[in-house]
């Protein structure tokens, strides 16, 4: 019984350490920064040191009175230890994928444009709200974006399903995403974290266009599949 329990210990130690191997150092920073958020945010509640929630959570109202770092900081705080572990799976199977097509500093100014515009649709429409918004739903819609941008023509294997195009896979999920989100916290606030996907399609989009447009000289150097801010 011990032996397995030190293998299995062994084996999920190896996984991690693989995968943390895997990811320029950005995305292992950025991934550090969700998988802790909920963790230190208990421990400073449970000590009465510090409340992180109330610091970086999205409240309009103190928005509008200039603590703007909240339209982004939101997207790394889950709204429960269910959306962490969601959230958690989702963001580490996306970033796997689509590390080696960005930059660190391209992948994350993409996540923080998703989140902001997830915290901008929600700041016109309701100024004078007081509950905090938290959870990190537009950011994984703007990376499902990308993988459907980057991959739709590829096919994977899905358990209970079989195989799907990863175009069928991304809207799956994004609608699994937003029935959660419908029944757990309503319409108003499903459809503003679809506005992290669609900053996400408006940005590949104008980035596109813009590859396109340049001459062959001026792409010789650059890989065109990796997106850059």
């Amino acid at each position: 019984m011990v032996e397995t329990l030190v293998r299995r210990n062994r084996n999920v130690k190896n996984l991690v350490r693989n995968y943390c191997a895997s990811l320029p150092w950005g995305m292992r920073l950025f991934m550090l920064v969700f998988v802790f958020g909920l963790p230190v945010a208990w421990i400073g509640h449970r000590a009465q040191l510090f409340e992180l929630y109330d610091w970086f959570d999205l409240k309009p109202a103190l928005v509008w009175k200039g603590q703007i770092w909240r339209v982004v900081t939101y997207a790394f705080l889950p709204a429960s230890s269910l959306d962490w572990a969601i959230g958690l799976f989702w963001l580490a199977t996306l970033v796997s994928v689509l590390g080696r097509n960005w930059t660190s500093r391209g992948f994350w100014g993409y996540c923080l444009l998703g989140a902001l515009a997830g915290g901008l649709f929600i700041l016109p429409l309701k100024p004078g709200m007081q509950c905090g918004v938290v959870g990190s739903a537009a950011m994984i819609y703007a990376l499902l974006v990308a993988w459907d941008w980057m991959y739709r023509h590829e096919r994977l294997l899905l358990l209970g399903i079989g195989e799907i195009s990863v175009r069928q896979a991304a809207i799956l999920i994004a609608i699994i995403n937003s029935l959660v989100q419908f029944f757990c916290s309503g319409w108003f606030l499903m459809v503003a974290m679809w506005c992290g996907g669609l900053a996400g399609w408006l940005w590949l989009a104008v980035r596109t266009k813009w590859l396109m447009g340049k001459t062959p000289q001026q792409t010789r150097s650059e890989r065109v599949s990796r997106l850059e801010l």
